[in-house]
Protein backbone atom coordinates (compact mmCIF):
# COMPACT_ATOMS: atom_id res chain seq x y z
CA UNK A 1 0.00 0.00 0.00
CA UNK A 2 1.24 3.78 -0.87
CA UNK A 3 2.12 5.71 1.77
CA UNK A 4 0.58 9.00 -0.08
CA UNK A 5 -1.62 10.07 1.80
CA UNK A 6 -1.14 8.58 4.62
CA UNK A 7 -0.52 9.96 8.32
CA UNK A 8 2.61 11.19 8.75
CA UNK A 9 4.80 10.31 11.99
CA UNK A 10 5.02 12.76 14.29
CA UNK A 11 8.29 13.92 15.22
CA UNK A 12 9.52 12.73 18.81
CA UNK A 13 10.53 15.41 21.25
CA UNK A 14 12.35 14.63 24.45
CA UNK A 15 11.05 15.74 28.22
CA UNK A 16 13.73 17.66 28.11
CA UNK A 17 12.93 19.62 24.81
CA UNK A 18 8.68 19.74 25.56
CA UNK A 19 9.57 21.62 28.60
CA UNK A 20 12.48 23.89 27.61
CA UNK A 21 15.43 23.19 29.38
CA UNK A 22 18.62 21.93 29.04
CA UNK A 23 19.28 19.19 31.64
CA UNK A 24 17.40 15.60 31.05
CA UNK A 25 14.34 15.57 32.44
CA UNK A 26 14.25 11.79 31.88
CA UNK A 27 17.20 10.95 33.82
CA UNK A 28 16.06 13.17 36.49
CA UNK A 29 12.41 11.39 36.91
CA UNK A 30 14.61 8.14 36.66
CA UNK A 31 16.74 9.21 39.70
CA UNK A 32 13.56 10.34 41.72
CA UNK A 33 11.65 6.75 40.76
CA UNK A 34 14.96 4.94 42.14
CA UNK A 35 15.85 7.03 45.25
CA UNK A 36 12.04 7.72 46.27
CA UNK A 37 10.11 4.80 44.84
CA UNK A 38 7.28 4.87 48.41
CA UNK A 39 6.51 8.72 47.36
CA UNK A 40 4.25 9.50 44.40
CA UNK A 41 6.37 11.13 41.87
CA UNK A 42 4.32 13.57 39.77
CA UNK A 43 5.03 14.74 36.02
CA UNK A 44 6.12 17.94 37.10
CA UNK A 45 8.41 17.03 39.73
CA UNK A 46 11.71 16.04 37.44
CA UNK A 47 11.19 18.67 35.36
CA UNK A 48 11.03 21.46 38.17
CA UNK A 49 13.95 19.59 39.51
CA UNK A 50 15.81 19.80 35.72
CA UNK A 51 15.37 23.44 35.80
CA UNK A 52 16.39 24.45 39.32
CA UNK A 53 19.68 22.37 39.10
CA UNK A 54 20.22 23.81 35.63
CA UNK A 55 19.85 27.59 37.08
CA UNK A 56 22.10 26.59 39.79
CA UNK A 57 24.69 25.42 37.61
CA UNK A 58 24.27 28.86 35.30
CA UNK A 59 24.71 30.74 38.46
CA UNK A 60 27.95 29.32 39.92
CA UNK A 61 29.43 28.70 35.85
CA UNK A 62 28.66 32.35 35.49
CA UNK A 63 30.26 33.56 38.98
CA UNK A 64 33.27 30.69 38.57
CA UNK A 65 33.31 32.63 35.32
CA UNK A 66 34.08 35.98 36.93
CA UNK A 67 36.23 34.74 38.94
CA UNK A 68 38.64 33.25 36.74
CA UNK A 69 38.77 36.58 34.80
CA UNK A 70 39.90 38.82 38.04
CA UNK A 71 42.71 36.17 38.57
CA UNK A 72 43.22 36.67 34.83
CA UNK A 73 42.47 33.15 33.83
CA UNK A 74 41.07 31.74 30.97
CA UNK A 75 40.06 28.47 32.15
CA UNK A 76 37.67 27.60 35.16
CA UNK A 77 39.23 25.86 37.66
CA UNK A 78 37.95 24.38 41.14
CA UNK A 79 39.68 27.11 43.01
CA UNK A 80 37.48 29.69 41.11
CA UNK A 81 34.23 27.94 41.68
CA UNK A 82 34.65 27.70 45.60
CA UNK A 83 35.32 31.29 45.44
CA UNK A 84 32.13 32.05 43.49
CA UNK A 85 29.95 29.95 46.07
CA UNK A 86 31.61 31.60 48.99
CA UNK A 87 31.20 34.89 48.13
CA UNK A 88 27.55 34.48 47.27
CA UNK A 89 25.62 34.28 50.35
CA UNK A 90 22.91 32.35 49.44
CA UNK A 91 24.90 29.68 47.60
CA UNK A 92 27.34 29.65 50.73
CA UNK A 93 24.84 29.12 52.58
CA UNK A 94 23.63 26.22 50.27
CA UNK A 95 26.50 24.55 49.85
CA UNK A 96 28.21 25.15 53.63
CA UNK A 97 28.38 21.09 53.98
CA UNK A 98 30.06 20.63 50.42
CA UNK A 99 33.75 19.83 49.82
CA UNK A 100 35.01 21.46 46.62
CA UNK A 101 37.87 18.97 46.08
CA UNK A 102 41.06 21.03 44.90
CA UNK A 103 39.34 24.62 45.94
CA UNK A 104 41.71 25.27 48.49
CA UNK A 105 40.18 27.45 51.15
CA UNK A 106 38.45 30.70 51.62
CA UNK A 107 40.65 33.71 51.97
CA UNK A 108 41.32 34.55 55.31
CA UNK A 109 44.20 36.59 57.33
CA UNK A 110 43.57 37.17 61.31
CA UNK A 111 44.64 40.95 61.53
CA UNK A 112 47.25 40.34 63.98
CA UNK A 113 49.24 39.11 60.93
CA UNK A 114 48.94 42.04 58.94
CA UNK A 115 51.78 44.69 59.50
CA UNK A 116 52.58 47.72 57.23
CA UNK A 117 56.12 48.56 56.69
CA UNK A 118 57.05 52.41 56.94
CA UNK A 119 60.35 54.12 56.99
CA UNK A 120 62.10 50.41 57.93
CA UNK A 121 60.12 50.04 60.61
CA UNK A 122 57.41 47.26 61.34
CA UNK A 123 54.65 48.77 62.75
CA UNK A 124 51.68 46.86 64.15
CA UNK A 125 48.67 48.23 63.30
CA UNK A 126 45.90 46.13 65.31
CA UNK A 127 45.26 47.31 69.05
CA UNK A 128 46.12 44.57 71.29
CA UNK A 129 43.14 43.02 73.72
CA UNK A 130 43.35 44.69 76.72
CA UNK A 131 44.54 42.38 79.49
CA UNK A 132 46.48 42.84 82.79
CA UNK A 133 49.67 43.26 80.69
CA UNK A 134 48.55 46.53 79.65
CA UNK A 135 48.73 48.16 83.16
CA UNK A 136 51.81 50.98 83.11
CA UNK A 137 54.06 49.26 85.37
CA UNK A 138 54.26 46.11 82.73
CA UNK A 139 54.44 48.88 80.12
CA UNK A 140 56.99 49.85 82.06
CA UNK A 141 59.26 47.72 82.20
CA UNK A 142 57.97 46.51 78.44
CA UNK A 143 59.52 49.55 77.30
CA UNK A 144 63.04 48.48 79.49
CA UNK A 145 63.58 45.71 77.44
CA UNK A 146 62.71 47.16 74.26
CA UNK A 147 65.56 49.67 75.18
CA UNK A 148 67.77 46.86 75.86
CA UNK A 149 67.20 44.98 73.12
CA UNK A 150 67.61 47.68 70.69
CA UNK A 151 70.67 48.66 71.83
CA UNK A 152 71.49 44.88 71.25
CA UNK A 153 70.73 44.96 68.10
CA UNK A 154 72.55 47.73 67.19
CA UNK A 155 69.42 50.05 67.12
CA UNK A 156 67.22 48.10 64.78
CA UNK A 157 64.02 46.31 66.54
CA UNK A 158 64.28 43.20 67.23
CA UNK A 159 60.87 40.84 67.66
CA UNK A 160 60.81 41.88 71.14
CA UNK A 161 60.68 45.49 70.68
CA UNK A 162 58.56 45.27 68.03
CA UNK A 163 55.84 43.31 70.07
CA UNK A 164 55.53 46.00 72.90
CA UNK A 165 54.76 49.14 70.15
CA UNK A 166 51.93 50.61 71.19
CA UNK A 167 49.12 51.31 68.57
CA UNK A 168 48.25 55.10 70.31
CA UNK A 169 52.06 56.00 69.68
CA UNK A 170 52.25 54.32 66.36
CA UNK A 171 52.23 56.53 63.13
CA UNK A 172 49.24 56.82 60.74
CA UNK A 173 48.64 54.31 58.51
CA UNK A 174 50.06 55.70 54.72
CA UNK A 175 47.44 57.82 52.99
CA UNK A 176 45.70 58.51 55.68
CA UNK A 177 46.05 62.48 57.72
CA UNK A 178 46.21 63.37 60.98
CA UNK A 179 42.26 63.32 62.78
CA UNK A 180 41.32 60.71 59.66
CA UNK A 181 43.48 57.75 60.87
CA UNK A 182 41.32 54.13 61.55
CA UNK A 183 42.53 54.41 65.10
CA UNK A 184 44.93 51.50 65.00
CA UNK A 185 42.57 49.26 62.90
CA UNK A 186 44.01 47.28 60.12
CA UNK A 187 42.97 48.65 56.54
CA UNK A 188 41.76 44.87 55.21
CA UNK A 189 40.73 46.61 51.99
CA UNK A 190 41.08 49.99 50.26
CA UNK A 191 40.02 51.76 47.43
CA UNK A 192 39.76 55.16 45.78
CA UNK A 193 37.11 56.65 43.84
CA UNK A 194 37.94 58.97 40.75
CA UNK A 195 37.36 62.41 42.39
CA UNK A 196 39.48 60.75 45.00
CA UNK A 197 37.41 59.36 47.86
CA UNK A 198 39.21 56.69 49.98
CA UNK A 199 36.62 53.57 50.89
CA UNK A 200 38.34 51.32 53.55
CA UNK A 201 37.25 47.94 54.90
CA UNK A 202 38.22 47.65 58.70
CA UNK A 203 37.19 45.32 61.14
CA UNK A 204 36.66 45.45 64.95
CA UNK A 205 34.31 47.56 67.10
CA UNK A 206 32.77 51.25 65.48
CA UNK A 207 32.73 53.12 68.77
CA UNK A 208 36.87 53.00 68.85
CA UNK A 209 37.42 54.24 64.90
CA UNK A 210 38.54 58.15 64.50
CA UNK A 211 36.03 59.14 62.26
CA UNK A 212 34.25 62.55 62.49
CA UNK A 213 31.03 60.61 62.34
CA UNK A 214 29.52 57.14 62.84
CA UNK A 215 26.20 55.85 61.39
CA UNK A 216 23.39 54.54 63.81
CA UNK A 217 20.93 52.05 61.66
CA UNK A 218 18.12 52.55 63.80
CA UNK A 219 14.47 53.06 63.42
CA UNK A 220 11.69 55.94 63.54
CA UNK A 221 11.87 56.39 67.12
CA UNK A 222 16.07 56.53 67.08
CA UNK A 223 15.79 52.99 68.96
CA UNK A 224 19.36 52.21 70.68
CA UNK A 225 19.50 48.40 70.47
CA UNK A 226 20.41 46.10 68.16
CA UNK A 227 24.97 45.40 67.74
CA UNK A 228 25.65 48.71 66.68
CA UNK A 229 22.67 50.75 68.90
CA UNK A 230 23.86 48.60 72.18
CA UNK A 231 27.73 49.73 71.61
CA UNK A 232 27.03 53.11 70.92
CA UNK A 233 25.18 53.44 74.19
CA UNK A 234 27.45 51.65 76.18
CA UNK A 235 30.48 53.36 75.02
CA UNK A 236 28.33 57.07 74.96
CA UNK A 237 27.00 56.71 78.38
CA UNK A 238 24.08 58.77 79.69
CA UNK A 239 25.36 61.76 78.45
CA UNK A 240 24.82 60.25 75.07
CA UNK A 241 21.61 58.74 75.81
CA UNK A 242 20.24 62.43 76.88
CA UNK A 243 21.42 63.64 73.88
CA UNK A 244 19.31 61.42 71.85
CA UNK A 245 16.36 61.77 74.26
CA UNK A 246 16.92 65.75 72.88
CA UNK A 247 17.28 64.67 69.27
CA UNK A 248 13.75 62.77 69.63
CA UNK A 249 12.19 65.79 71.25
CA UNK A 250 13.33 68.25 68.48
CA UNK A 251 13.14 66.05 65.39
CA UNK A 252 10.08 63.78 66.22
CA UNK A 253 9.40 60.52 64.47
CA UNK A 254 12.26 59.34 61.93
CA UNK A 255 11.21 58.42 58.72
CA UNK A 256 12.05 55.53 56.53
CA UNK A 257 15.52 56.19 54.96
CA UNK A 258 15.70 59.27 56.60
CA UNK A 259 18.97 60.70 58.85
CA UNK A 260 19.17 62.58 61.31
CA UNK A 261 23.05 64.11 63.59
CA UNK A 262 23.63 64.17 67.25
CA UNK A 263 26.72 64.92 69.12
CA UNK A 264 29.01 62.01 70.29
CA UNK A 265 30.04 61.84 73.67
CA UNK A 266 32.95 59.52 75.11
CA UNK A 267 33.96 58.21 72.07
CA UNK A 268 36.63 59.46 69.46
CA UNK A 269 33.71 60.44 66.49
CA UNK A 270 32.03 63.99 66.97
CA UNK A 271 28.97 63.12 65.64
CA UNK A 272 26.70 60.14 64.95
CA UNK A 273 24.25 60.05 62.39
CA UNK A 274 20.93 58.13 63.04
CA UNK A 275 19.41 56.49 60.41
CA UNK A 276 16.58 54.69 59.98
CA UNK A 277 17.04 51.44 57.56
CA UNK A 278 14.79 50.38 55.21
CA UNK A 279 13.79 46.19 55.80
CA UNK A 280 14.13 43.72 53.47
CA UNK A 281 10.59 43.56 53.38
CA UNK A 282 9.79 46.92 53.03
CA UNK A 283 8.34 48.33 50.27
CA UNK A 284 10.80 49.43 47.28
CA UNK A 285 13.49 48.14 49.86
CA UNK A 286 16.58 48.47 47.16
CA UNK A 287 15.69 52.20 46.34
CA UNK A 288 14.91 53.28 49.75
CA UNK A 289 18.27 52.03 51.05
CA UNK A 290 19.45 53.64 48.54
CA UNK A 291 18.25 56.87 49.35
CA UNK A 292 19.14 55.90 53.21
CA UNK A 293 22.95 55.94 51.97
CA UNK A 294 22.73 59.33 50.39
CA UNK A 295 20.68 60.98 53.25
CA UNK A 296 23.63 60.26 55.63
CA UNK A 297 26.21 61.40 53.05
CA UNK A 298 24.15 64.54 53.16
CA UNK A 299 23.97 65.44 56.44
CA UNK A 300 27.92 64.18 56.65
CA UNK A 301 28.21 67.20 53.84
CA UNK A 302 25.67 69.63 55.77
CA UNK A 303 28.29 69.66 59.09
CA UNK A 304 31.18 69.81 56.87
CA UNK A 305 32.71 66.18 58.06
CA UNK A 306 35.63 64.70 56.40
CA UNK A 307 35.44 61.12 57.38
CA UNK A 308 32.72 58.74 58.26
CA UNK A 309 32.15 55.55 59.40
CA UNK A 310 29.64 53.36 58.33
CA UNK A 311 28.42 49.56 59.65
CA UNK A 312 26.64 46.97 57.75
CA UNK A 313 23.45 49.32 57.21
CA UNK A 314 19.93 47.01 56.93
CA UNK A 315 22.12 43.85 57.10
CA UNK A 316 20.80 42.54 60.68
CA UNK A 317 17.40 42.78 61.97
CA UNK A 318 16.58 44.35 58.69
CA UNK A 319 17.20 41.36 56.69
CA UNK A 320 18.97 42.61 53.90
CA UNK A 321 21.35 39.61 51.90
CA UNK A 322 25.00 40.91 52.96
CA UNK A 323 25.82 40.70 49.33
CA UNK A 324 22.55 42.84 48.18
CA UNK A 325 23.32 45.42 51.00
CA UNK A 326 27.22 45.57 50.06
CA UNK A 327 26.13 46.11 46.44
CA UNK A 328 23.46 48.52 46.86
CA UNK A 329 25.69 50.56 49.62
CA UNK A 330 28.92 50.57 47.60
CA UNK A 331 26.90 52.07 44.20
CA UNK A 332 24.72 54.61 46.41
CA UNK A 333 28.23 56.17 47.53
CA UNK A 334 29.63 55.95 44.46
CA UNK A 335 27.09 57.79 42.60
CA UNK A 336 26.62 60.32 45.43
CA UNK A 337 30.07 61.41 45.25
CA UNK A 338 30.21 61.06 41.00
CA UNK A 339 26.60 63.94 41.14
CA UNK A 340 28.69 66.34 44.45
CA UNK A 341 32.14 67.50 42.91
CA UNK A 342 31.78 69.95 45.99
CA UNK A 343 31.75 66.97 48.94
CA UNK A 344 33.55 68.12 51.93
CA UNK A 345 33.71 64.01 52.63
CA UNK A 346 37.04 62.54 51.81
CA UNK A 347 37.21 58.87 53.84
CA UNK A 348 34.48 56.50 54.35
CA UNK A 349 35.15 53.27 56.53
CA UNK A 350 33.04 50.45 56.25
CA UNK A 351 33.94 49.02 59.92
CA UNK A 352 32.50 45.55 60.10
CA UNK A 353 32.71 42.73 63.17
CA UNK A 354 31.84 39.12 61.45
CA UNK A 355 34.60 37.74 58.94
CA UNK A 356 31.46 36.92 56.41
CA UNK A 357 30.46 41.11 55.77
CA UNK A 358 34.41 41.77 55.94
CA UNK A 359 34.86 39.41 52.97
CA UNK A 360 31.57 40.48 51.50
CA UNK A 361 32.76 43.91 51.37
CA UNK A 362 36.04 43.13 50.31
CA UNK A 363 34.94 41.23 47.40
CA UNK A 364 32.49 43.69 46.05
CA UNK A 365 34.76 46.87 46.96
CA UNK A 366 37.16 45.35 44.32
CA UNK A 367 34.48 44.82 41.95
CA UNK A 368 33.04 48.57 42.15
CA UNK A 369 33.31 50.46 39.45
CA UNK A 370 34.54 53.89 40.53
Amino acid sequence: MSARGGKRKAKVLSKSARSGVLFPVARMQRYLKRDTHHFRIGGGAPVYMAAVIEYLTAEILELAGNAARDNKKGRVTPRHILLAVANDEELHQLLKHVTIASGGVIPRIHPELLVRKKGGKVIPLIKPPVTAASSPAHKAKAASAAKKATTKTGGRKGPQAKATVDVADAPSPAGTGKGTTAGGFTILSERKLFLGQKLTVLQGDITKVTADAIVHPTGSNFYMGGEVGSAIKKAGGNEFVDEVKSLQKTHGSLDVANAAVSPGKNFPAKYVIHVNSPGWNSPNCQQMLDTAVKNVLKVADEKNLKSIALPNISSGNAGFPKQTAAQLILRAISDYFSGSTTSSIKQVYFVLYDVESVTVYTTELQRLDA
